[in-house]
């Protein structure tokens, strides 16, 4: 099970009706441990994290080290696999992507425009390590080989293929055009330019750049806009079907069934409306006014929600990226994951008094709570469990593991 923290928390909060059971059984096993044992007295949280509570931040492109490493290579069960594009041979070379990678523990959450200072200043110091062998007499060399040569050996290799993995990131997302990615999907998020972004969006399927993008585009224009307009939800189809082929209807069909990719109703009040209108005004003129109905026919639940979180932060100049002073780096700024605010939300006051509005937005989701500890009186251990029931998501990963820093 993925635990991202294990931090201060004094209550168990369960999350959807039908998951209850599986909380407490995770509940149940952590406190059954060795660690009971020892006379340790539990004050445990336990978040299990649904998919319809934060569909926007996996729409949204991925900018930490980690995160990039899954998007081109993909990471399948903690470990990668390098092309030769990244070894600079014929051959392909797996490696495990955890604490013993000490390159890889270093930049894992850091955002990617750091990550090649970074690089070159490890291979500095690498070198001025290797360099200290000169002038030693046989008694020190041997020590150095024995104890310090393997290590500073295995380090080289994987600061080579961390460096190689970095290249081969910068040509792929340079040939997309990234940073005008990136401009589209924050405009998105804070709701200015929609009309600009449609049109980026249209040339995005146009030039056939990604079949995948183009959809995350559409899904992220739907979701902050609650459902496209009917005018641009057609044309935005039927764009994508001719440019990735027809096949993709069932793509739609499966999206718009899950609530990803959806096409605005009018209330049957702007309907009566429209029609008046469209008695003393030309076709062209009743198309114009039929776009506007329609756009105000739904308030956006992310605005409110983005709004009452402050999920946008609000920053004079530049986000500094170096020193990041929230969440939001994990998007260079421009966006705080949902779900990392909801548990920092709790974290903080403890419970979720605050946010009855949010969970109507979020489709009236209940939540309940009671404690639970383990009897043994003597020094408390406070853990924090964050449990996501669909797929693991780096962008929160690296969201939570910034906040568990800070608590």
């Amino acid at each position: 099970m993925p635990i991202l923290l294990f931090k201060l928390i004094s209550q168990l909060l369960l999350t959807a009706v039908c998951c209850k059971c599986i909380v407490k059984k995770l509940i149940i096993l952590l406190l059954s441990t060795r660690l009971i044992e020892k006379k340790v007295q539990y004050q445990l949280m336990c978040y299990l994290g649904l998919p319809d509570v934060d569909y926007i931040t996996p729409m949204c492109s991925q900018v930490v080290y980690e995160g990039l490493v899954d998007d081109i290579f993909r990471i399948k069960c903690g470990s990668v696999e390098f092309g030769p594009e990244v070894t600079s041979s014929d051959r392909s070379v797996k490696i495990l992507l955890n604490s013993q990678d000490k390159v890889f523990g270093e930049i894992r959450n850091e955002h990617f425009s750091n990550v090649f200072s970074f690089l070159s200043q490890k291979a500095r110091n690498l070198q001025s390590q290797y360099d200290k062998r000169r002038g030693m007499d046989i008694k020190q060399m041997k020590t150095f080989v024995s104890q310090e040569l393997k290590g500073l050996k295995q380090e080289h290799r994987m600061l080579s293929l961390h460096i190689g993995a970095c290249e081969s990131i910068m040509k792929k997302k340079t040939k997309q055009d990234f940073q005008e990615l990136l401009k589209t999907e924050h405009s998105l998020l804070e709701g200015f330019d929609i009309r600009e972004c449609i049109n980026l969006i249209e040339e995005h399927i146009n030039r056939q750049v990604s079949p995948i993008e183009s959809l995350r585009l559409l899904c992220l224009l739907s979701l902050t806009e609650n459902g496209l307009i009917a005018k641009d939800y057609r044309s935005l189809k039927t764009q994508y079907l001719q440019s990735y082929g027809s096949e993709h209807l069932l793509t739609f069909s499966n999206l718009k069934r899950a609530g990803l990719l959806t096409e605005q109703t009018p209330t049957e009040a702007l309907t009566a409306v429209e029609s008046r209108v469209g008695k003393l005004v030309t076709d062209k003129a009743v198309g114009k006014l039929t776009d506007a109905f329609s756009s105000l026919a739904k308030k956006s639940h992310f605005r409110g929600i983005s709004k009452k979180l402050g999920l946008i932060p609000r920053v004079d100049g530049d986000y500094d990226l170096k020193t990041p002073r929230d969440m939001a780096y994990v998007f260079s700024g421009a966006y705080i994951p949902l779900s990392c605010k909801i548990m920092e939300h709790v974290l903080v006051r403890k419970s979720w008094a605050g946010l009855e509005e949010v969970m109507r937005l979020l489709n009236n989701i209940e939540f309940s709570g009671k404690y639970l500890f383990c009897a043994v009186k003597f020094h408390v251990c406070k853990s924090f469990l964050i449990y996501f029931t669909f797929s693991f998501i780096y962008r929160t990963a690296h969201g939570e593991e910034f906040f568990s820093g800070l608590i």
